[in-house]
């Protein structure tokens, strides 16, 4: 008499033969999301980049005057403090970096991060620009992320006219 089903062996064999085909498998899938996330980081860091640029020119150009006390100009982690007055109360708008994670905080409150912990800015400059007509700021920034290979850096740079220092 004959009885159908497997055999022990074959059940092993079956086995591992799923297992080596699932860990195939996972090493595929593992190596895809590399793939992906160094696809995905430099347009990532493009959008960050330039929102931030963006942040700081519409700041700027609504400034009435700089904080010349508060603010750092031509440091590697530059400050920038600026005064607005909104319904005739003044508002104090700061641009920092802490902990490699660029910020922004209004009137004391709790600070805004303005890029993710995935970059690293490295670099946030700020330079006074004064003629006898007007003020400005320049600004660089340089972020940092990690790609497969290595750690790559992009710099993007701004510039803007007080709205007041003109008029």
């Amino acid at each position: 008499m004959k009885t159908k089903g497997f055999t022990l062996i074959e059940l092993l064999v079956y086995i591992s033969g799923l297992l080596i085909l699932g860990t195939v498998l996972m090493f595929m899938i593992i190596q895809f999301y590399t793939v992906y996330k160094e696809i995905v980081a430099i347009p990532r860091a493009d959008r960050t980049g330039l929102l931030i640029v963006d942040r700081i020119t519409k700041e700027i150009r609504s400034a009435n005057q700089i904080d010349m006390i508060e603010s750092q100009f031509n440091t590697i982690n530059g400050v920038l403090e600026l005064d607005s007055m909104e319904e005739d109360i003044t508002i104090e708008k700061r641009f920092f970096v802490e902990n490699g994670v660029a910020k922004f905080q209004e009137d004391n409150e709790t600070p805004l991060d303005l890029s993710s912990k995935d970059f690293t800015v490295s670099n946030f400059n700020f330079n006074l620009v004064q003629t006898p007509v007007s003020e400005a700021v320049r600004f660089t920034m340089e972020l940092q992320f990690q790609t497969r290979n290595a750690t790559e850096t992009k710099s993007y740079t701004g510039f803007a006219i007080l709205r007041e220092s003109y008029e």
